[in-house]
């Protein structure tokens, strides 16, 4: 079972990250995108499938202080 996850940077982009079950990052974007739209289709070209089962949908995450970039914390 895989985890998706949808990240909003601080300057506003998004990206995407998948997970193994036991939360080791598989998978990421290796681009940003401007509107959480173009990343989910970016996602399910690499993957993602939505899931079909009901519950409530993972909200976007922000991470302060990290640059998604370089990679770092700032």
């Amino acid at each position: 079972m895989e985890r998706w996850q949808f990240i909003q940077s601080p300057t506003g982009e998004w990206y995407w990250v998948c997970s193994d079950v036991i939360s080791h990052r598989t998978r990421t974007s290796t681009a940003t995108f401007k509107t959480e739209s173009q990343c989910i289709v970016d996602a399910r070209d690499h993957g993602y499938q939505k899931s079909t089962s009901p519950g409530p949908r993972a909200k976007a995450k922000r991470i302060p202080g990290y640059r998604r970039s370089s990679g770092a914390w700032k």
